[in-house]
């Protein structure tokens, strides 16, 4: 698995791109975006009886293989300019209980991300942005997915519900079709 800290050009470019890197904690994402949407294993929004029903770890399971090939078609669409944001504010013992789930190189690999300051990462392989896809697909770690060349931003969520934010209506379709591909949806 390989990411590396973006450099300060990059840095700078994703910022003149997409002005604010915590796009999961905008109020208002429509000033910044104009197509939004959320990718999902349904088409529509649930109700709290279906919900219940419906989501939990063997639904993450179950839709796990479709979000990982997403993300890598994404990746391969973007010749691989994918970027992450690794947000470091973890409680301790939330930290310590990542690190069990994952195995011995997964935990030596994530705690090396958090012992640098800076958050700013270039996916540099495929290995490397499945095990960040997994870590949302799980909900274990959530993770800010940027694609500048679709000027799109993915961000992962709870109950495999994760808001796209798209630039461009251009960027958007691309990401709908490929989507799509892969048996989710994006819904309003």
């Amino acid at each position: 698995m390989k990411l590396t800290l973006a450099t300060n050009e990059e840095i700078d470019m994703l910022h003149s791109k997409f002005k604010k890197f915590n796009t999961h904690l905008l109020e208002e994402p429509s000033k910044f975006y104009s197509r939004i949407g959320i990718m999902d294993v349904f088409n529509r929004v649930l109700t709290e009886e279906e919900a219940s029903e419906l989501l939990g770890r063997s639904h993450n399971l179950k839709y796990s293989p479709n979000f990982v090939s997403a993300f890598t078609d994404l990746f391969h669409l973007q010749e691989n300019k994918v970027y992450v944001i690794i947000n470091k504010g973890m409680r301790k013992g939330d930290f310590k209980y990542l690190l069990s789930c994952l195995n011995r190189e997964e935990a030596k690999f994530f705690r090396k991300l958090f012992s640098n300051n800076k958050g700013i990462y270039k996916i540099d392989d495929v290995e490397a942005l499945i095990f960040l896809t997994k870590l949302s697909v799980n909900e274990l770690y959530f993770t800010n997915f940027f694609f500048p060349l679709l000027d799109t931003v993915i961000i992962g969520n709870w109950d495999l519900s994760f808001p796209i934010y798209c630039k461009t209506t251009l960027g958007f379709d691309k990401c709908k079709g490929i989507i799509e591909e892969n048996g989710l949806y994006i819904r309003k």
